[in-house]
């Protein structure tokens, strides 16, 4: 996260991609993009502004799922991918620091509520919400969403027990939600000390461009698929 109009995202299901809810707020029409394939028009199918998780529905998308395993424990060896800062692509190292309910404000900070998040030894950047937390194995363990604001080794991610319920229902939803208005990021304020890390498993052949075209049409969000 941060003053950037760029995230992540990647595929959950058939024809489906998650990402944070503040990344798409307020857009009415995304754009996904794999590599050497046309551009293919989505809508937001789940919208869910508390939890900043959202799901995008995109007719023949055809790329397969990633799989949404248990929650890590703390201590155990990661990565982060995404494409920070717009672009290109890439496979950083995270470890999981720490676990735990804390409050979370909203994306419009109404209100804060306790989610299950991780802390991360990690270099979470503007244009990396939205993309996964990896295990070594290259599954999906987490939801990157913030970065910490005075430590720039610091991420947040949402587990996987936040992520497993919207995974479960996403190819059920099929009509269009509203996708509420432009949100501010939301800020963590937690952490640890770091133990070693090594580089999580690469998924490069899954990793796909979205955009986000702003309704006002002065200015385009741009997400990236994974």
């Amino acid at each position: 996260c941060g003053i950037s109009s760029s995230g992540s995202g990647f595929v959950i299901a058939q024809d489906r991609v998650v990402t944070n809810a503040h990344v798409v707020a307020g857009v009415d029409q995304p754009i996904v993009e794999l590599p050497g394939r046309e551009a293919r028009d989505g809508q937001v199918v789940y919208f869910d502004p508390i939890g900043d998780i959202a799901v995008i529905a995109v007719d023949d998308l055809d790329a397969a799922p990633l799989e949404v395993v248990p929650v890590l424990a703390p201590g155990s060896a990661a990565a982060v991918q995404g494409y920070p800062h717009g672009g290109p692509f890439e496979s950083m190292s995270a470890a999981v620091l720490a676990i735990g309910m804390v409050p979370v404000p909203d994306i419009y900070d109404d209100s804060s509520n306790p989610r299950e998040i991780y802390t991360l030894d990690a270099n979470v950047r503007p244009g990396n919400s939205g993309g996964p937390v990896l295990t070594a194995a290259g599954d999906v363990a987490g939801l990157v969403f913030a970065r910490g604001g005075d430590d720039e080794t610091r991420g947040y991610a949402s587990t996987s027990t936040e992520l497993a319920p919207i995974v479960a229902g996403a190819s059920g939803g099929r009509s269009p939600v509203s996708p509420g208005t432009g949100a501010r990021c939301p800020s963590v304020q937690t952490g640890t000390a770091a133990p070693a890390v090594r580089r999580g498993a690469s998924r490069p052949t899954a990793v796909g461009m979205l955009a986000a075209s702003d309704p006002t049409g002065s200015d385009n969000n741009r997400t990236s698929a994974l």
